[in-house]
């Protein structure tokens, strides 16, 4: 498939969750924040038992707020002037794009009359040893190991190097300390840790990963039928439609964001995005094991605990907070709801989200269109 661009639909998902992906490159040093002025401490948030219709009407508002009573919209906010030239995509905007549609469709070429080398895709098969007893997990057909990749054990792939296809070798490796265990056949257990282990190897073919070549038989091959696109030119276009889409509603969104004033942030819209984001988090310490969200946080975030969390990401809740406010303040003052087509968008959500939720990404796509179809572009 074509790599798609981010869309109003995918914005306005954006905006109302969490902050979730703020703080994922935490410091490794240890003088962290220990507590958000703001936000204050994790502990003043009941997190675990966030759903993401809390504090949300069934229309999508937020309970007990009317928005124009703390954000400040522009007076051209129904008529956002932008410039052509800041939406139109360049050319090098449009290269990058065909440059990772053909990197995700590389093609493998058969390789034939030289010997295994690095960066080759050997397809081989293998069983392994320990002690002479064979072990779960070692053996496979027909597996396709890139050479020097660096994914199997240290001196696994460098022993292929230099075989032709249809060799047989044994490959000798050792474990790194620290390996986990496998079995035998018979289920008991087998140590691996610092084991040397043999393998006996086949290399059945090579190839080497190319891309492939932008030509207009190559796009009706792979999206004529699945994107309706049949030759370079149409690729051409749809990128550059696509881009533009993604341009203006940036453009349209940073203006809005940009001069709106917002007096203060309502209790509830700002329990919401501090609950979705340690929610979210406290799903993945569930997930990996962790007895709390502190110690996943510690373990796998590099953070001292969630309110050094919150500490680091608190602007990014707070501006999350504004936008989804000035959203709602512009559904306000042009008086609009959601279609039954935005609302069908998500209508998958309603169960496990609830109802408050659908309507909430449904308004956000509605203020995005009108916007988008107000914007004066020139």
């Amino acid at each position: 498939m074509l790599k798609q661009l981010r869309s109003a639909a995918a914005l306005a998902a954006a905006l109302a969750l969490a902050v979730t992906a703020a703080g994922c490159g935490a410091s490794s040093s240890s003088s962290q924040a220990t507590s958000s002025e703001v936000l204050g401490p994790a502990a003043n948030y009941d997190y675990q038992n966030f759903t993401y219709s809390q504090g949300l009407t069934d229309d999508g508002h937020w309970e007990g707020v009317r928005a124009l009573d703390y954000v400040t919209l522009p007076e051209d906010y129904a008529a956002i002037p932008l410039k052509q030239a800041d939406i139109e995509p360049s050319e090098e905007e449009i290269q990058t794009q065909w440059d990772n549609l053909l990197e995700s469709n590389r093609i493998q070429q058969p390789v034939t009359g030289r010997a295994a080398e690095d960066g080759d895709i050997a397809n081989i098969d293998y069983s392994g040893t320990v002690d002479g007893v064979v072990f779960t997990g070692g053996t496979a057909e027909g597996y396709d190991l890139t050479l020097g990749s660096g994914s199997f054990v240290d001196d696994f792939e460098d022993q292929i190097v230099g075989h032709n296809v249809g060799d047989s070798f044994d490959v000798t490796v050792t474990f790194p300390e620290g390996y986990g265990d496998s079995t035998d056949e018979d289920g008991n257990v087998v140590t691996l840790s610092g084991k040397e282990a043999v393998f006996h190897v086949t290399l059945n073919s090579l190839a080497v990963s190319v891309l492939p070549e932008a030509t207009d038989a190559w796009v009706e091959e792979n999206f004529g039928a699945s994107n309706d696109l049949h030759t370079v030119a149409d690729v051409d276009q749809y990128f550059h439609d696509s881009l533009y889409s993604s341009n203006l509603t940036n453009a349209v969104v940073d203006y809005l964001t940009e001069n709106s004033t917002v007096s203060s942030i309502p209790e509830v819209v700002l329990n919401y995005q501090v609950c979705s984001q340690l929610s979210y988090y406290n799903s993945y310490a569930a997930m990996f094991g962790y007895e709390t969200l502190d110690e996943f946080l510690a373990g796998f975030m590099g953070y001292d605990n969630a309110d050094a969390l919150l500490a680091d990401t608190e602007q990014d809740v707070l501006n999350s907070c504004n936008q989804l406010l000035i959203f709602q303040a512009v559904a306000e003052s042009l008086d609009l709801a959601p279609t039954e087509a935005e609302l069908e968008t998500y209508a998958g959500y309603a169960e496990s989200m609830g109802e408050g939720y659908v309507h909430l990404l449904a308004l956000q796509d509605s203020v995005l269109s009108a916007l988008r179809d107000g914007a004066v572009v020139s």
